[in-house]
C-alpha cells in the first residue's frame, strides 16, 4: 500500500484532546465517588491509579492515530488513510454517498472542532468518519462531496418550497409525550429481590416516623406489603421513564429546523451534540408517519424519512418533522416527494379478529392454568382478561387498512403506536408473501414490502392477514406497475400452499 501523498490533509491537532478526554472523565468520576465513600483517601488513590493507567494507555494510541490519519476529498471521491497497527486506505466514490452529516458535541463546540460522518447505501453505520477537523473544514468537505449529486428534476416550483421549525415551546411540548422504555427496563432490572425491598422499606418506615402514618406499613401482612410496594415501584419506574424520555427527546431535537431546496433537504438539530446534515431527495425511499395514543388524542404526529443509507442508531429512518399537525405534514411531505392521498382504504380480512383472539386467549389461558395448578386457584381471576384480548383483536382489525393509489402503496396499522406508510412503487426492492400455520388454515397471508435500507424486520411495511387471493393479486399488480416504471429488477416471493 502506498503512503499518503502531500495532498492528503491532517486532522485538527485538538483531536488528541478528544481522544484522551475519556481518561479525564474517568478521573472526575472516580474523584466524585471518593466524596461519597467511607474511605476518601483510598478512593482518591484508586481514582488516581485508574486514570493514570488509562491515560498512559490512551494517550500514545491517540497520538499515533492522529499522526497516521490522512484524508483527501474531491468531487469524485473521498479518500481516507488511517490505522496504527492495521493500515487501511478507503476510497468512497461520491456517487455512493447518501448523506454527509456534521456532528458537534459539547466538547467539539468548546474546542471549535467537528466530526464529519459519511453514510452510504446498505451500511449499518457510517462508511467514513473524519474526527475531528475545524468547523470550517467540515463545511468545506460537506460542500465538496455533495457537488456531484446532480439536482433531480422536480415538479414543484422552488419558490413554493418551504421549511419546518420547532420552537422552544413545541420542543418542550413534544418531549412531554415521550417515554424511555430502555432506561425504565434498565433501572427495573437493577431492583433487588422483592423480599429484601419489603424488609428494608418496613424498617425505614418505622425508623422514619414510628408513630406516624407509615407505621401502618409495618403492621400490614406480607401480601399487602408486597402489593403496596409493587405499586410504588411501578409508579416510580413510570415517572423515571417519562422524565428520561422528556430529557432525551428535548436534548436531541432542540432547535430542530428543516429547509427544503430544489436539490436536497437540510436539517439542523441538537442541544449538546448538534447535527448538520443534508439529504438528496432521490435517496428517500418512503414516508413513515407515526403517532402514539396520547399524541393522536391531541392530533400530533411525527414524519420520518426512510433512506437508502443507515444513520447510526436510527435503522434507516431520519426525522423530518418530529412533532407536527397532520395538516402540516400533508402540506410539506408532497414537496419532498409528490403523492396524493387516496379517498378510500381497503380493510384486511375479518378473519384476523378470529386469529388474534385465539392467540391472545392462549397467551392468557396457558399461564393462568399453570399458575392455578402449581400455586393458587386465585390465579383463575386472570381469565377475566380474556374479553380484553378480544377487544384488542377487534381494534387491530379496525386500525389496519391499505390502498394502492397513483403509484403509491399506503398502509396504516397498529393501535397504540400507529404507523402510516407511504411507499412509492418505483422504490420497491422486494415483495414477499408469508403465512403462518393458522394463517394457512384460515386462507390468510402477510404481505411484506422491502425497500433499500429498510432496517429491522419489525420496521418493514406489512399488510397482515390479507385474503390469500387478494395478496397474490396485489403482488401481480405491484409487479406490473413496477415494470412500467422502467426499473430493471424486482424480487417477488410467492407463497406455495
Amino acid at each position: 500500500m502506498e503512503a499518503p501523498s502531500a495532498e492528503f490533509l491532517r486532522l485538527h491537532p485538538l483531536t488528541i484532546v478528544h481522544r484522551v478526554f475519556i481518561a479525564i472523565a474517568a478521573f472526575v468520576y472516580g474523584s466524585f465517588g471518593m466524596v461519597l465513600s467511607d474511605a476518601p483517601q483510598t478512593s482518591l488513590t484508586t481514582a488516581l491509579i485508574f486514570s493514570g493507567v488509562f491515560f498512559i494507555g490512551t494517550a500514545p494510541f491517540a497520538i499515533a492515530n492522529y499522526i497516521r490519519f490522512r484524508y483527501y476529498a474531491t468531487c469524485d471521491e473521498l479518500v481516507i488513510f488511517y490505522g496504527v497497527f492495521k493500515r487501511v486506505k478507503r476510497n468512497i466514490p461520491t456517487d455512493r454517498i447518501q448523506n454527509v452529516a456534521i456532528e458537534r458535541s459539547l466538547l467539539s463546540r468548546v474546542l471549535g472542532t467537528a466530526s464529519v460522518k459519511i453514510e452510504t447505501a446498505g451500511t449499518s453505520e457510517a462508511e467514513g468518519v473524519i474526527s475531528y477537523v475545524s468547523n470550517q473544514e467540515a463545511k468545506r468537505i460537506k460542500n465538496i462531496l455533495q457537488t456531484s449529486n446532480a439536482p433531480e428534476k422536480r415538479e414543484t416550483d422552488s419558490s413554493e418550497l418551504t421549511g419546518f421549525r420547532m420552537s422552544l415551546k413545541r420542543v418542550t411540548l413534544s418531549s412531554i409525550y415521550q417515554f424511555s422504555l430502555g432506561i425504565t427496563a434498565f433501572i427495573g432490572a437493577a431492583i433487588p429481590p422483592l423480599d429484601s425491598v419489603i424488609d428494608q422499606i418496613r424498617a425505614f418506615a418505622v425508623r422514619l416516623v414510628g408513630q406516624g402514618p407509615f407505621r401502618l406499613l409495618a403492621n400490614l401482612s406480607p401480601e399487602m406489603n408486597a402489593i403496596i410496594i409493587l405499586m410504588g415501584i411501578g409508579t416510580a419506574l413510570v415517572i423515571i421513564g417519562w422524565v428520561a424520555g422528556f430529557v432525551l427527546h428535548f436534548i436531541r431535537f432542540y432547535n430542530f429546523r428543516m429547509d427544503l431546496s430544489p436539490e436536497k433537504i437540510h436539517r439542523q438539530f441538537g442541544l449538546f451534540t448538534t447535527v448538520d446534515a443534508s439529504l438528496s431527495y432521490k435517496r428517500i425511499q418512503s414516508f413513515l408517519i407515526r403517532s402514539n395514543l396520547l399524541m393522536r388524542l391531541r392530533k400530533w404526529y411525527r414524519l420520518d424519512l426512510q433512506t437508502m443509507g443507515f444513520q447510526s442508531g436510527q435503522q434507516g429512518f431520519q426525522p423530518a418533522m418530529p412533532f407536527a399537525r397532520w395538516s402540516e405534514i400533508i402540506q410539506l411531505a408532497p414537496q419532498i416527494r409528490s403523492f396524493i392521498l387516496p379517498d378510500t382504504y381497503t380493510s384486511v380480512s375479518q378473519r384476523t379478529i378470529r386469529r388474534h383472539s385465539f392467540r391472545y386467549s392462549l397467551i392468557i389461558l396457558i399461564p393462568t392454568i399453570v399458575v392455578a395448578m402449581v400455586w393458587t386457584p386465585m390465579a383463575l381471576w386472570a381469565l377475566s382478561l380474556l374479553p380484553i384480548g378480544w377487544i384488542i383483536s377487534l381494534l387491530q382489525y379496525q386500525h389496519h387498512h391499505w390502498a394502492l393509489h397513483e403509484g403509491h402503496l399506503f398502509i396504516r396499522r397498529r393501535i397504540l403506536s400507529q404507523q402510516f406508510w407511504i411507499i412509492p412503487v418505483e422504490r420497491l426492492q422486494a415483495i414477499e408473501i408469508r403465512a403462518s400455520f393458522f394463517q394457512r388454515k384460515l386462507g390468510l397471508c402477510t404481505f411484506i414490502i422491502d425497500t433499500a435500507g429498510a432496517g429491522s424486520f419489525s420496521r418493514y411495511p406489512r399488510i397482515i392477514d390479507l385474503h390469500r387471493e387478494d395478496g397474490h393479486q396485489l403482488l401481480d399488480i405491484l409487479y406490473d406497475q413496477f415494470k412500467s416504471t422502467g426499473k430493471p429488477y424486482l424480487i417477488k416471493n410467492r407463497l406455495s400452499y
